[in-house]
């Protein structure tokens, strides 16, 4: 950008925190939103603004990022008098990072072609780990002269940028990765199961991934202690997943595509739900083969 970006980080879970960090780490200028106060006090004492609406972050950033939880977070903090789109933002950025439906980045794009907001469709490949460290990968749905203008803030938060396309692309290519998470995480917690169920200890599955050049996978050292400690704090949360999977199931039958072994895997993540295991890692699926 030709004036310094002023940034505005709206959602301060357990991914938008850590990405707005790595923002300040990087010397970004940086005010934030969020809906529960509390956790914007860090930012607070570190010199950021605090909005009490996401309107007030309107007139004080040319760029907005978005981090929240749902098609229904995301237009709350857009919409409405005290939404972002109630103030004057014509012209700047929106980089929406929040997973969120194929057809609601659709609708969003185009609401801000009217309003004249440039749009970055732009979620992340990566749980809290990668934020943390600043090496998310971004799928970023987005015309190439706004991804120029916007890469040193994107790379302030992840590693690499894919631009699949234009805005929804980036969701689309964010339901494909995830659909290959969903999926690995219950082939996982399967196979463990029936180590234990047939007698063997489910640290052998992991040491013949590890010393399979075919099966060696980062995000199985990932989830390693999850499984076998059965210890399932968050880093990506069941009903997180759960939320994504029906994304996909969603835009599969708009497109009428059959995903048989995703839909499988939407009852047992379901199911995980129904129990309780809501807010824990989407690996206490385990606990539903104990």
């Amino acid at each position: 950008m030709k004036i310094a970006p002023r940034i505005g980080f709206i959602g301060l879970g357990i991914m938008g925190r850590a990405m707005a960090l790595n923002l300040l780490k990087n010397g970004c200028k940086v005010s934030v939103y969020n809906r529960t106060r509390a956790k914007t006090r860090e930012f607070e004492e570190a010199g950021c603004y605090v909005a009490a609406v996401p309107r007030d972050l309107s007139g004080l950033c040319n760029v907005i990022i978005t981090m929240v939880e749902n098609d229904a977070a995301l237009d709350e903090v857009l919409e409405g008098p005290e939404g972002v789109f109630a103030g004057n933002f014509g012209g700047n950025y929106l980089i929406n990072m929040s997973t969120v439906s194929w057809n609601f980045t659709k609708k969003l794009a185009s609401r801000c072609l009217k309003k004249n907001v440039r749009f970055l469709d732009c979620p992340v490949s990566g749980s809290r780990p990668l934020a943390e460290n600043g090496t998310l990968v971004i799928l970023a749905g987005a015309e190439k002269k706004d991804l120029k203008e916007m890469e040193p803030v994107l790379l302030s938060m992840g590693k690499h940028i894919v631009n699949p396309g234009l805005p929804p692309d980036g969701t689309a290519l964010k339901l494909c990765m995830n659909l290959i998470v969903a999926q690995l995480t219950t082939a996982l917690a399967e196979s463990c199961s029936l180590a234990l169920k047939t007698g063997i200890r489910p640290e052998h599955v992991f040491e013949t991934f590890y010393n399979s050049p075919a099966l060696n996978c980062g995000y199985f050292r990932m989830k390693e202690k999850n499984i076998l400690d059965l210890e399932f704090s968050p880093a990506f949360s069941l009903k997180n997943i759960l939320k994504d999977v029906r994304f996909m199931l969603e835009a599969a039958k708009e497109k009428n595509l059959k995903l048989p072994v995703t839909e499988a895997v939407e009852k047992t993540l379901n199911e995980g739900f129904k129990r309780g295991y809501w807010d824990e890692d989407l690996t206490a699926i385990m606990k539903l083969y104990k």
